[in-house]
């Protein structure tokens, strides 16, 4: 077990430790309708031309860009339709020189055709449409293999696939993809002080909100929660727990409470005494200084302060980050960008400080911080509101009025 005493450790060798040690969980084959979320193991090659033959971008008329040439205002040209095309037809004869085809957006372009003229550009009937403006050839038309070429690798090993991703599998025809198997992640609420969210606490009591928090944090992070309800605490009963946790399956595990030095912080007893390796840590940030972790059978053990506020901000820079890794997606870390406060910020010197704030746009472009609320470790109002995380260096404000400091989102928000 790796214990730093008094010592401080930052928050960047902190989560590098854990990164360390956590490995990538293994594969299964997903119908490529149902693998939203999940993440690619495979590179999703095009073997086909995509769009397979050049079509209409619009509807409107096919033509051959010199008929149009002489086209004006003042000299219009008409010229008489000589077949008309729909999505899923294909021309039957190419088109001639001196007139238009009636063609729809995603219909192959009739062989001879160069341009396409929007309808609404046009006068026409049923038989003949006249132009009053030139056109150059390919304005309007997709050209074939203009999206994806034979050998274009558009996906690769580490995507997670949202809409976007499942569209290009499907247009590639992928109608299986091989992704990782969605992890299943623990949920321990070790406390003798906690109840369920719908009972009336008693003298000394509290609702177990963080176990309703971290569900919801491990399902936005594309893993299966298994919630292990409430777990008196005491050593035995928490062993137990996890051992029952792994018989049934559990890939990772996360807690709330018991991780810094309390009499009763039995999480961080168990994991010293049973976890291999185990590593027991005073992290230089605010809130979240007590940390946790471990590995039972090779399995993640992220141990996260009590605090509400404390608990989420810490799964969001250490257990969103290792469930990345745990589920293979090529980006681990969270995106920076910078947020500029348009109002100064004061905060102490000691530790970096995790300003959980809204963060939105600015009206002159980037991001603007919008003023957080209370931000102690117990309080979840101002998180509820909050959507980024702004990392504010260990030397103490003030941030002054229009300076910038660096930012993550919280979650899916801003993506």
């Amino acid at each position: 077990m790796r214990e730093l005493g008094h010592e401080l450790v930052s928050l960047e060798d902190a989560r590098e430790t854990m990164l360390s040690l956590i490995g990538v969980i293994d594969t299964e084959t997903c119908a490529t309708p149902e693998a939203f979320a999940r993440v690619l193991r495979q590179a999703v090659e095009a073997r086909d031309l995509i769009p397979p033959f050049d079509n209409s971008a619009m509807d409107g008329y096919a033509v051959h860009a010199a008929d149009l040439a002489p086209a004006g205002e003042e000299n219009p040209v008409t010229l008489p339709v000589a077949f008309r095309l729909r999505a899923g037809d294909a021309a039957t004869e190419p088109l001639g020189a001196g007139s238009a085809a009636r063609i729809m957006t995603g219909t192959p372009l009739p062989p001879g055709a160069e341009a396409v003229v929007p309808h609404e550009l046009t006068t026409f009937t049923d038989i003949e449409v006249t132009f009053s403006a030139p056109i150059e050839a390919g304005r309007n038309v997709r050209l074939a293999g203009g999206d994806m070429k034979p050998g274009d690798v558009p996906l690769g090993p580490g995507a997670v696939l949202g809409p976007s991703q499942l569209g290009i599998a499907a247009t590639l025809g992928y109608a299986e993809l091989e992704v990782s198997r969605r992890p299943r992640v623990a949920i321990l609420s070790p406390g003798d002080e906690l109840v369920d969210i719908g009972d009336e606490p008693g003298p000394g009591k509290i609702r177990n909100s963080n176990a309703c928090s971290l569900r919801a944090a491990v399902l936005e992070s594309g893993c299966e929660p298994l919630d292990l309800g409430i777990i008196p605490d005491n050593k035995p009963a928490i062993s137990a727990a996890i051992r029952k946790a792994i018989e049934g399956g559990a890939d990772a595990f996360v807690s709330t409470g018991g991780a810094s030095a309390g009499d009763f912080d039995f999480i961080k007893e168990v994991i010293s005494e049973e976890a291999d390796p185990a590593h027991v840590f005073k992290v230089a940030m605010k809130p979240g200084k007590p940390q946790v972790f471990g590995l039972f059978d090779g399995r993640p053990f992220f141990g996260l302060p009590g605090n509400p506020a404390a608990a989420i901000v810490s799964f969001e820079v250490f257990v969103r980050p290792g469930l990345r890794k745990l589920r293979g997606c090529s980006r681990i870390l969270p995106e920076i960008f910078e947020a500029r406060f348009p109002f100064e910020q004061n905060y102490k010197p000691g530790r970096v400080f995790l300003l959980r704030t809204r963060v939105e746009a600015a009206p002159g472009g980037g991001y603007e911080v919008v003023r957080p609320g209370e931000q102690d470790s117990s309080f979840l109002a101002s998180l509820a509101r909050a959507n980024a995380i702004v990392v504010l260096p260990s030397g103490g404000g003030p941030v002054r009025e229009g300076e910038t400091r660096p930012a993550f989102w919280m979650g899916g928000a801003g993506r």
